[in-house]
């Protein structure tokens, strides 16, 4: 009987554990692929990791030289960042190389679903123009925080702190052009307003403590322009003030495929637009 040389048992070794490594990294590949695939589905623009918001650190600013560099809009560059990492924020935002290539994958995998995600980033993004005040205030993330008034509920916006607790002296201003679609009294809101900007997102000022002169439903309204001034109302009847500080509270809703709306968080997007005439 012949005996194995040690080189041809060598050889073979070498041959098995290349083929378990080629075998793993196929499999690895499908695992991303189909994981990269699914999710992305159709509701994730309801999931909370989308409706969080959590363009922080340096990701706006990186977001803007890659629009220099692109000639895309702020919400688009955002949407492809968020896709290619499996429907999170990344940390740092991916080269235009990257980028595009998300671009060809979503085309082709998640057309429909890529599309959704995309216009529920461009109407939160590319209609801001400007800080809804122009005094100093101090705000924080106080996005789904408890809130009792009504029942428990999160806190579905950012609060704007002013210098002083003064009602009817501080103006707020609107953030996006676009058109008055709710004006009056909630009891939760106060007297509020809100403006449905040109992409589809729902700006939403609360609290107010008037309105400005000749505002009205229907009326077109351009970035910057005054809707009112920071107040206390809510939290009871029609007309109840004192409830709590003057504040301004921001909102942004957006439509999901169904056409009900769901709220983001502003903060990380107010903190971008902090310094904007």
């Amino acid at each position: 009987m012949k005996k194995k040389r040690p080189d041809d048992t060598i050889r073979k070794r070498i041959c098995f554990l290349f083929l378990a490594v080629l075998v793993l990294f196929v499999g690895m590949a499908i695992f991303h692929h189909e994981k990269r695939k699914y999710a992305l589905h159709d509701r994730v623009i309801e999931m909370e990791h989308f409706r969080s918001m959590q363009a922080g650190g340096s990701l706006q600013e990186e977001t803007a030289e890659l629009q220099k560099q692109s000639g895309l809009s702020k919400g688009k560059l955002l949407a492809l960042a968020f896709a290619g990492a499996q429907a999170s924020f990344p940390k740092k935002m991916p080269t235009i190389d990257e980028l595009q290539q998300t671009a060809k994958w979503m085309y082709r995998y998640r057309p429909k679903q890529y599309e959704m995600l995309e216009n529920a980033f461009c109407a939160v993004w590319d209609d801001l123009v400007c800080f809804p005040v122009k005094c100093r205030v101090s705000y924080e993330d106080s996005w789904m925080e408890e809130r009792t008034y009504g029942g428990k509920r999160g806190h579905e916006g950012t609060d704007l702190m002013p210098p002083t607790n003064q009602r009817g002296f501080y103006p707020v201003f609107s953030a996006t052009a676009g058109t008055v679609e709710h004006m009056g009294w909630l009891q939760k809101g106060g007297w509020r307003i809100g403006i449905r900007s040109e992409q589809g997102g729902y700006f939403y000022y609360a609290h107010l403590s008037e309105y400005a002169p000749r505002m009205e439903e229907g009326k077109t309204v351009e970035a910057g322009e005054m809707l009112g001034y920071m107040g206390d109302s809510g939290y009871g009847e029609e007309g109840t003030v004192g409830q709590f500080a003057v504040h301004l509270h921001f909102g942004i809703y957006i439509q999901t495929a169904d056409g009900q709306e769901v709220s983001v968080d502003p903060y990380w997007i107010l903190k971008g637009l902090e310094g904007e005439p």
